[in-house]
């Protein structure tokens, strides 16, 4: 006999609480710009807004991950914590119920990293046993193991931070990657030609910022969305960069899609990065130790590394993600993932925390169980 909805949530409750995590249950109500200089302006579209007394925009909360962080800080905690939640959370999806349940656990300044994404990991498994989930495909990913690589290639800054700020959207990542190494074309087909922007960036960017701030007071322009004049000329001056990649040298573009191409069982394809990384000289020690380690850790925690599928270019479109990141899936559930999860170390250091915070968690996605879903 399948457990009701209530017996599985009471049974998950137990089990996280059991695990050492204090159930919390942040305000429904967050500020807008909190999340939308986090997550980005797409997002924006899904929340819903009202507007407080004082006039300052609020949303109900989409997620917890933020809201426990900003609870963290605000109860100043000077140890390591452990927290759950479970409650409805809110936002327009193109299918299914625009509130619904959500559930998760996160771990906030715990130092052994590799210990914690175990941890995180093992833990979401048993959360799916306990929900219906028995052996779910588990895939996981590495941004720490993809920004050593972007460190270690002869970048420019501005390029470096571009893709860095796609890994996860591979469409637009492969496109950027298409313009670094000159074969991007338009809509006719033929190469993309040089802008006239182009020219900044052969200039030093002092000099660049100057005649950009000179342009703009020239064109009697004022500050758009609340940014200053040296702030356009920063960001003229980065796309300014950007233009100019052609010229660099292609192999940079080459390097990066054969890391991205990686993907496999867990073992092989750590030995596979490893191998990437002794053929071309570049050094991915450091993240790759982290990465046996963790599959070490797991194999003790009862998931053995055969479970575990890895894929290279598997990541998050959110800036404050740093590194081992998970999801699993049950094809038969649908094409979305059941649980996620992943470490996010700048994130807490964004909402104000003086030093960055070690944290790594997992939400699940209730209503994907069956569980929660409202009209």
């Amino acid at each position: 006999m399948t457990p009701t909805p209530d017996a599985r949530l009471a049974a998950l409750r137990d089990l996280l609480g059991a695990a050492g995590h204090r159930f919390v249950e942040p305000a429904v109500l967050q500020p807008v710009e909190l999340f939308v200089d986090l997550a980005g302006e797409d997002l924006r579209r899904r929340l819903f807004v009202t507007t407080g007394v004082d006039g300052r925009d609020l949303c109900l909360r989409p997620d917890y991950t933020i809201p426990v962080c900003r609870l963290h800080l605000a109860e100043e905690a000077a140890r390591p914590e452990r927290y759950a939640y479970l409650g409805p959370v809110f936002r327009q999806r193109p299918a299914g119920p625009s509130e619904f349940l959500q559930a998760g656990a996160e771990w906030l300044g715990h130092d052994d990293r590799e210990a914690a994404d175990a941890d995180a990991l093992a833990l979401a498994l048993e959360a799916a046993k306990v929900l219906g989930a028995p052996a779910p495909e588990v895939r996981i990913g590495d941004e720490a193991l993809y920004s050593a690589l972007l460190d270690a290639l002869a970048l420019p800054v501005a390029w470096r931070r571009r893709l860095s700020s796609l890994f996860g959207d591979t469409p637009r990542l492969m496109a950027a990657l298409a313009r670094l190494d000159g074969t991007h074309a338009d809509a006719n087909g033929a190469p993309e030609a040089p802008t006239v922007a182009g020219a900044l960036a052969d200039a030093d960017p002092a000099t660049a910022r100057r005649l950009v701030e000179d342009m703009l007071a020239i064109a009697g322009l004022s500050p758009v969305g609340g940014r200053s004049a040296g702030e356009i000329a920063d960001r003229l001056i980065e796309q300014a960069a950007l233009a100019a990649g052609t010229r660099l040298a292609p192999e940079a573009a080459a390097l990066v899609r054969r890391y991205l191409a990686v993907e496999g069982p867990a073992e092989a394809a750590c030995a596979a990065v490893a191998a990437f990384a002794a053929e071309t000289g570049l050094d991915l020690s450091a993240p790759l130790a982290a990465f046996r380690r963790r599959l070490a850790l797991l194999a003790e925690r009862g998931v053995p590394a055969e479970r575990l599928s890895f894929s290279a270019a598997f990541g998050r479109r959110l800036d404050y993600y740093t590194g081992f990141m998970f999801e699993l899936f049950e094809p038969a559930r649908g094409e979305g993932q059941i649980v996620g999860g992943g470490r996010y170390d700048r994130l807490l250091a964004l909402l104000g925390a003086p030093a960055p915070v070690p944290a790594v968690g997992f939400s699940i996605w209730l209503d994907r169980f069956g569980i929660g879903g409202a009209a």
